[in-house]
């Protein structure tokens, strides 16, 4: 694993997640994420879903050299998300931030681009339930996991609003 690929995978995972990568980097999980993604799918997969994420933000690029976020989605959709390759790896990486578990791909995708033993079902790391960002999501705290404090359970969960408005779109 390069510091390039890294960098590219956690560039990925911010578009996919809506999370910021700090916020991902403060999981502590980066790397192992990467290291599953790239086991469960292989490098050719891999170097392609990069590739095609990188060419889906060349084309959300604005005049004054910003990413514009509606076009990205739309780059997302049309360069990841409707590939048959690569749509049901990305909408993993997503559940994998979200979930800490990366969920086997589909039997027609490994039965036409190849089956890999780490493709299976698997929870990455004993960490990775307590770190999944569907918690911090809805802002709460994962049951029987980070200990919220005396009497927090009398108030409903918070949705941060940025991250509402992610999902409604």
């Amino acid at each position: 694993m390069t510091a390039q690929s890294f960098d590219r995978f956690l560039l990925l995972s911010v578009d996919l997640t809506a999370f910021e990568k700090t916020e991902l980097l403060g999981t502590g999980l980066a790397h192992q994420y990467l290291a599953k993604v790239r086991a469960a799918c292989g490098d050719e997969v891999f170097t392609a879903l990069l590739a095609a994420h990188r060419l889906a933000r060349a084309d959300a690029v604005r005049d004054a050299g910003s990413c514009d976020r509606t076009l990205l989605d739309r780059a997302l959709r049309h360069r990841i998300f409707s590939d048959d390759r690569l749509g049901p790896v990305a909408r993993n990486v997503i559940k994998l931030w979200y979930s800490g578990t990366w969920y086997g791909l589909p039997p027609e995708w490994t039965d036409s681009y190849g089956a890999h033993t780490a493709a299976e079902t698997s929870t990455v790391t004993a960490a990775s339930y307590q770190e999944g960002l569907l918690w911090r999501a809805i802002g709460a705290n994962p049951p029987g996991a980070k200990a919220p404090g005396y009497g927090s359970w009398a108030q409903p969960p918070r949705i941060d609003a940025r991250y509402l408005k992610r999902a409604t779109k």
